[in-house]
């Protein structure tokens, strides 16, 4: 067995490679996708020379040797990731590990699904070539194709979604409706398994094992983006007053853009006025988590798979955690039976009592039962040695 991972400079990428390296020892081989003709952000310690340029998935497959593997692992999957993949031999066991945008934002939002409360076009009005993207996209896209811009297009993207449906033999996922996403879309049973790519305890550092606190601020989200939902919070909420003891602690120092930013500071600011902390600098992973210790209650808004860490994080350390009845992850953890709410239901009773310590406990047991290193070891060896799948 020898495993090819096809990766992308994320942040969790580099704990999920260390698994699997403490897994199979030296059966692992790495290529890094760039997505964003960028520097990379985060890949520090992995070993690689191997990168392939945005567009040349095509090009990098057919020189590629590949009788040496037997599977092909895309973490994160992107456009150039399938190209390469059609250059894969037939006998080499493809499987997928949707993160969330490569599922929804990519395919499904093409497919007619909303993901996002706000229309992400809106905050577009500070490109220059606005008017051309929104209202002549035909235009906008053939200028785009001519400049080496490669998958622009809706059909090119439901042609690659069209293939790899047909072609992956298993699905990791943290959520069981991301996979059964993309069976329907398939219109088959794929074998999938329950996948969660961070190390716990590297994750949580200093705060594993940390005792619960009785805390009053409220996280709302995890970043910029507009898949956040920052304003279908604000629209719910409109009628809820939180606490006067507590602050509002907002994260958003990447994702969306500089318009959609001032827009959230804006309307936070003329809503909770100097209750609202923004959070607008990188911060390392270890001083965010210690903003965990803060919390009594965080909101998590997304209507697609998002924020998986944040939330697990959350119900370790014993915050109530509220999401929106319309996310598939809180359909999925609810069924897994953690105890958290929805933000639809939220009255002002429930900002201002924090969870019980029977209902802390109980929601740190189920994550190190279901989220620990050892759990996710075990079941990568059921499923690549052992062909297992769920």
């Amino acid at each position: 067995m020898k495993i090819l991972h096809l990766i992308i400079d994320h942040q969790v990428v580099e704990r999920t490679m260390g698994i699997y390296e403490q897994t199979f020892k030296g059966y692992n081989d790495i290529i890094i996708f760039d997505l964003f003709n960028k520097p990379f952000k985060h890949l520090d310690k992995i070993n690689t020379s191997k990168v392939v340029k945005l567009g040349k998935g095509v090009k990098e497959g057919k020189k590629m040797l590949f009788t040496q593997y037997t599977h092909i692992v895309a973490h994160f999957l992107t456009m150039d990731m399938i190209d390469f993949i059609k250059c894969a031999p037939s006998n080499i066991h493809v499987c997928w590990e949707i993160y969330g945008w490569d599922l929804y934002n990519q395919f499904q939002c093409q497919l007619g699904v909303k993901i996002s409360y706000t229309d992400p076009s809106k905050y577009a009005k500070n490109n220059k070539y606005y008017f051309i993207e929104r209202f002549l996209t035909p235009l906008y896209n053939f200028a785009l194709h001519l400049k080496g811009v490669k998958y622009i297009s809706n059909r090119s993207k439901k042609e690659h979604l069209d293939y790899i449906a047909t072609r992956i033999d298993s699905i990791q996922a943290c959520c069981k409706y991301d996979a059964v996403a993309v069976m329907k879309y398939a219109n088959r049973d794929i074998p999938w398994f329950e996948s969660f790519n961070y190390s716990l305890k590297e994750t949580l550092g200093d705060l594993y094992d940390h005792p619960f606190n009785d805390n009053k601020d409220i996280l709302i989200g995890n970043s910029a983006s507009f898949s956040n939902n920052h304003f279908y919070v604000i629209n719910k909420l409109n009628n809820t007053n939180f606490p006067d003891d507590c602050r509002i602690i907002m994260p958003i120092s990447y994702g969306g853009n500089a318009l959609y930013r001032e827009d959230i500071k804006s309307v936070y600011r003329e809503k909770y006025g100097s209750k609202v902390e923004f959070i607008t600098d990188y911060m390392h992973l270890h001083e965010y988590n210690k903003l965990f210790l803060r919390l009594r209650s965080m909101i998590l808004s997304s209507w697609r798979q998002e924020s998986i860490g944040t939330v697990i994080m959350g119900l370790y350390l014993g915050v109530k955690v509220f999401m929106s009845e319309y996310s598939p992850l809180y359909k999925w953890m609810h069924e897994c039976g953690f105890i958290l709410k929805t933000i639809e239901d939220a009255k002002n009773i429930d900002f201002a009592t924090p969870l019980t310590l029977e209902e802390k406990v109980h929601n740190r047991n189920l994550v190190l039962e279901k989220y620990s290193e050892d759990v996710f070891a075990t079941t990568l060896n059921i499923h690549f040695y052992n062909g297992g799948d769920k």
